[in-house]
């Protein structure tokens, strides 16, 4: 409404409708395959020349030709017209925002929100970790989570357990998780608070402490270190054929000597290095066939073989990290099926690493101390609220790793 500044009464004022602009309507598009952005953009109505724009303002930020189909776009405007705002999905994580203006586009990266909360589960063995019967707040699994926790849990407790010989049937776990949740309620990242393992009748816990300016680790109560100087095992999968100086190789039909372990695994599972050190092989060696050795410490080396892969970065000379990712289970050189061939090698002599006894990674020292038990205290407190659950065949009876 526009009121005159002359007019000495109402009976001057003038009512003027302006009509407000339609509000800007927004398309989605979903990269197919075989399609480019620059072909999504020509099909929206843009220049060459804007198309060209677009496409080196995206290339600052990603490589275009790396989008994969199913990457969604959304492209805003008013009706009829070009859109003047474009948002192009990088990651999981992360929108690259473009507007139109007089000089051309602008961008930004747009952060999805995250949404953080605990999750607190407790889980009893009957047949083995992965089919654990649950309890706690099981509702809020998503489909998959809870076998993704069960690799981090054997993880953390790798050196202390060997989760393919050592699980028995009533044994029992309580956890507290924090996880980062995305707005489709999907996972960007997850971390133990606490966990409570129960195993053949003694009670082992895991704090996670980070030293400033340090990795994250976990600790027992008294703040002993649970990682080892080795993992205990490259892959969390069943040992099928252990060290031995005589065992009767599948291929060749004979007895001969079997230096080392073998894992059974799916193909394409993760290879984790025992332990940190330096790459002194990678690529393909005779009956090896695809395969990495490392060397650490105290004249060890450690080999991987029959890799369906090795990871990029993997080369000669490389410095690795324990639990470092360096290849994929595969079933190339001499093998029957897919699995990891794991060798220990201590001054140019294969031992059997299942019978070793190496040493744990440094206690938390003294002046972490009092951090670390005010920390430990609160994720203890977490764990008492999560009953276990009892066993099928007690029902009504107390919880069977009480």
């Amino acid at each position: 409404m526009l009121r005159s500044r002359t007019g000495p009464d109402d009976e001057n004022v003038r009512t003027v409708y302006v009509p407000a602009p339609p509000p800007p309507e927004s398309v989605y598009d979903t990269l197919r395959s075989g399609e480019t952005l620059a072909q999504v953009l020509d099909g929206r109505g843009f220049s060459p020349q804007e198309i060209h724009e677009l496409i080196e303002v995206v290339r600052e930020y990603k490589n275009p030709r790396t989008f994969r189909p199913g990457v969604v776009m959304q492209l805003t405007g008013q009706p009829g017209e070009q859109p003047e705002r474009i948002l192009l999905q990088l990651n999981q994580d992360s929108l690259l925002q473009l507007d139109s203006d007089a000089d051309g586009w602008t961008s930004d990266i747009a952060t999805v929100p995250i949404r953080v909360d605990t999750l607190l589960l407790g889980g009893l063995i009957e047949t083995s970790l992965w089919y654990a019967k649950l309890s706690g707040e099981v509702e809020r699994l998503g489909e998959g989570e809870f076998q993704e926790y069960v690799y981090d849990l054997a993880d953390v407790f790798a050196w202390k357990v060997d989760f393919t010989r050592d699980i028995r049937r009533g044994d029992a776990f309580r956890v507290a998780i924090e996880r980062e949740l995305r707005p489709d309620g999907t996972l960007r990242a997850r971390r133990f608070i606490a966990i409570e393992l129960r195993n053949r009748g003694r009670v082992l816990s895991a704090i996670p402490y980070t030293r400033p300016g340090g990795q994250r680790h976990y600790f027992d109560v008294e703040g002993e270190a649970l990682r080892g100087v080795f993992l205990r095992y490259p892959v969390p999968y069943r040992i099928t054929s252990g060290y031995s100086n005589r065992r009767f190789h599948p291929v060749l039909k004979r007895y001969r000597a079997h230096r080392g372990i073998d894992y059974g695994a799916p193909h394409g599972t993760g290879v984790k290095a025992t332990a940190s050190g330096t790459v002194t092989r990678a690529g393909t060696w005779g009956t090896y066939g695809r395969m990495v050795e490392i060397r650490h410490t105290h004249g060890i080396q450690t080999r991987y073989a029959h890799l369906s892969s090795i990871v990029a970065g993997i080369r000669v000379g490389a410095r690795v990290e324990q639990g470092q990712v360096i290849g994929r289970v595969g079933s190339t050189g001499l093998s029957t099926g897919p699995h990891l061939h794991y060798e220990f090698i201590q001054n140019g002599a294969h031992r059997n690493p299942s019978s070793m006894n190496l040493p744990s990674a440094p206690a938390l020292e003294e002046q972490y101390m009092d951090t670390f038990l005010v920390k430990r205290d609160a994720a203890l407190d977490l764990l008492s609220g999560v009953d276990l659950p009892v066993a099928r065949s007690d029902e009504v009876g107390p919880a069977v790793a009480d």
